[in-house]
């Protein structure tokens, strides 16, 4: 008899240290379950966030191409006016080398009539 009362005693705290040890398996299962949880979220709002600043990023793509080809229709005009420029002053001094023989020209006719 003895001997079964040690066998049912060690048996009792055989099923005390089960019921503990499921007690602690339990909690850190649900500490888990919620840290997966959090970390869920946390993904979530993370691809989210990622996607928001993809179509931003996408924008700003699509205006700096505008601001690309409007500059390079800009560049294209700057060198057709400094072309235009360079053959207008081309011209500018020709012309202004024509005018000076004309009035050396005239000054010389005029001279030659004041001396009658």
């Amino acid at each position: 008899m003895a001997e079964q009362k040690r066998d049912i005693a060690e048996q009792k705290r055989d099923i005390a240290e089960q019921k503990r040890l499921r007690a602690g398996r339990d909690r850190d299962l649900a500490d888990i379950t919620e840290k997966l949880r959090g970390q869920d979220k946390l993904l979530k709002a993370l691809a989210k966030t990622q996607s928001e600043h993809t179509a931003t990023l996408d924008r700003h793509t699509a205006t700096l191409d505008r601001h690309t080809a409007t500059l390079d229709r800009h560049t294209a005009m700057h060198k057709e006016h400094a072309a235009a420029l360079a053959h207008l002053t081309l011209s500018t001094h020709t012309l202004k080398d024509g005018v000076e023989q004309i009035i050396g020209m005239l000054d010389t006719l005029i001279d030659r009539e004041g001396g009658r």
